[in-house]
């Protein structure tokens, strides 16, 4: 009977053990997912699908632009950090003086916001269409207006050293339109700008994103996955320097007393 006891005492030893270490291991499992799962997020948000611009939608733009009697250009600007990005400059005959630069959505490219373009140009503003970083034709990885900001800036710098005009608009939609509002903090020329549907914050955008996937709400990715953001964060000031914290438009509309709504 003493043996039978013994080895009926040895499971229930076993399972108080197994009891006691369970919660710790959880909460390893829980940490390393999110440290994986937030640095291969944050890896994906900075190589977004690229949609090329193919042979057929050039010559249709080329086709519509000699159509229009609108002269098409093919420009390039290397930014402060080396990389290579590419833009169509569109003067229409008869121009007022004007210029409006406008700015695309994510994985998409100057095709996104090209019809806008047209009616601008038959409103004879002159228009520039560039793709944003790791974007159409242009290079880089994306950093929702930490980079983005300062290309703006040297985008307007090319319009004055081009064809000065009397004024420069903006109108960017979604990433566009947040990486056109951090470009206040070191554009100051613009006369007017329209932005549509950007972000607040990428912190918030990071939140929405993790929330998506469980169809929750940017609740859960704010409390469940937020060492998840944390760690992706932390990834892309390791390995590429950037602080995106800083991509926030809110703040950088603060910065000129606009009221970001």
């Amino acid at each position: 009977m003493g043996i039978l006891r013994g080895e009926q005492a040895r499971p229930r030893a076993g399972a108080r053990g197994f009891f006691r270490w369970l919660p710790g291991a959880l909460l390893v499992i829980y940490l390393l997912g999110n440290i994986v799962g937030g640095t291969g997020v944050a890896w994906i948000a900075l190589h977004p699908r690229v949609r090329r611009i193919s042979p057929d939608e050039l010559k249709h733009v080329q086709v519509a632009a000699a159509a229009d009697a609108v002269v098409l250009e093919d420009v390039a600007l290397t930014t402060a950090d080396g990389v290579m990005l590419r833009a169509w400059f569109m003067r229409p005959q008869g121009g007022n003086g004007n210029a409006v630069i406008l700015l695309h959505g994510v994985a998409d490219n100057r095709l996104g916001v090209y019809g806008y373009g047209r009616r601008l140009l038959r409103e004879h503003y002159s228009v520039l269409l560039p793709d944003a970083r790791a974007h159409g034709l242009s290079g880089g990885v994306a950093s929702y207006g930490v980079k983005e900001s300062e290309d703006i800036h040297q985008w307007v710098d090319g319009l004055e050293d081009h064809e000065p005009p009397h004024c420069v608009c903006g109108f960017g939609e979604s990433m566009g339109a947040a990486q056109l509002l951090q470009s206040l903090r070191k554009e100051p020329r613009f006369c007017a700008l329209i932005g549509e549907s950007p972000f607040a914050t990428f912190r918030e955008v990071a939140y929405a994103r993790f929330g998506q996937q469980f169809h929750t709400g940017p609740w859960v990715g704010s409390t469940v996955f937020r060492p998840a953001v944390d760690a992706g964060f932390a990834f892309l000031r390791l390995k590429y320097g950037l602080a995106m914290k800083d991509a926030s438009p809110v703040e950088a509309c603060a910065t000129r007393g606009f009221r970001f709504c």
